[in-house]
């Protein structure tokens, strides 16, 4: 995971020595060497002391990606897009690379060599195991195959496609079509869609929560609840930001909420 922290103390003291010499072309070789997080800066710097400049757009769109894609600091890249659309409207970004920008956090990576394991609560996946690969890009969007385990013994296997539509986060499962995640992420926010057990109502119950797992703990979550239309009870379902979903439980009317899997490792395979 991501060392926010130290990332922020690093981009701000990059931020004071950027300022004074900002050229694209430096910027432009330090993203080339990897070192994305004065490339960041330096892109930044250049596009606000030259903003009547040719490259200056792009620097702008350069520096919102890499704070975004390559260091996970969000609050450093929409104000850049949002910069970017308002004085440069003439700018053409394609939709899905805006998207992929835009979308920070990442509340469910769907990238080649991802695996995550989760287990029953109770047991911690002695008794019940689910182990989820991404086994495959295609133009429909990540394949993502989901096995479930009883102790040893394989019960069943399913694959079931994930893709973007506009900024709906999209599930294809058995035939039906499921918005799981809608962005951006807001407390109350709630939408409806449907999948093989019915019609269903999404709505975000909580942001910036502690999650504390087998996994681990991760911060700055959200907490969306999923039910079946008129039933009395429902699924709460928890993402963390460049993981996914960490944790699955139950509530209803009239009894608490109770855990049934969590996360148990995730890995991000080269």
């Amino acid at each position: 995971m991501r060392t926010r922290g130290a990332e922020l103390i690093l981009i701000s003291l990059l931020s004071l020595a950027a300022g004074c010499s900002a050229r694209y072309g430096d910027a432009v070789e330090l993203e080339r060497q990897g070192r994305f997080a004065p490339a960041a800066e330096k892109y930044k710097a250049f596009a606000l002391a030259n903003p009547t400049a040719p490259e200056a757009p792009k620097a702008l769109q350069a520096a919102a990606g890499l704070y975004a894609l390559k260091l996970g600091v969000c609050q450093e890249s929409r104000p850049l897009l949002e910069r970017l659309a308002r004085e440069y409207p003439s700018h053409k970004m394609p939709e899905d690379v805006f998207r992929r920008i835009f979308v920070c956090p990442d509340y469910f990576p769907a990238g080649p060599g991802l695996k995550w394991t989760y287990g029953d609560s109770q047991t911690l996946g002695r008794n019940a195991r689910q182990e989820v690969i991404v086994t495959d890009h295609t133009s429909r969007g990540a394949v993502i195959k989901n096995a479930f385990y009883a102790g040893t013994s394989l019960v069943s296997s399913q694959k079931k496609t994930y893709r973007f539509a506009e900024m709906d986060f999209i599930e294809a499962n058995a035939g039906a079509v499921t918005k799981i995640l809608r962005y951006p992420l807001e407390a109350g926010k709630a939408w409806p869609s449907s999948a093989p057990e019915g019609r269903l109502e999404f709505l975000v119950e909580q942001t910036g929560l502690k999650v504390k797992v087998k996994a681990g703990e991760f911060t700055d979550c959200v907490k969306i609840r999923r039910r079946v239309a008129g039933m009395p009870s429902w699924i709460y379902e928890y993402y963390a930001p460049w993981t996914g979903k960490v944790l699955t439980s139950v509530g209803g009317t009239g009894f608490a909420e109770n855990r049934v899997t969590e996360l148990l490792k995730y890995e991000e395979k080269k």
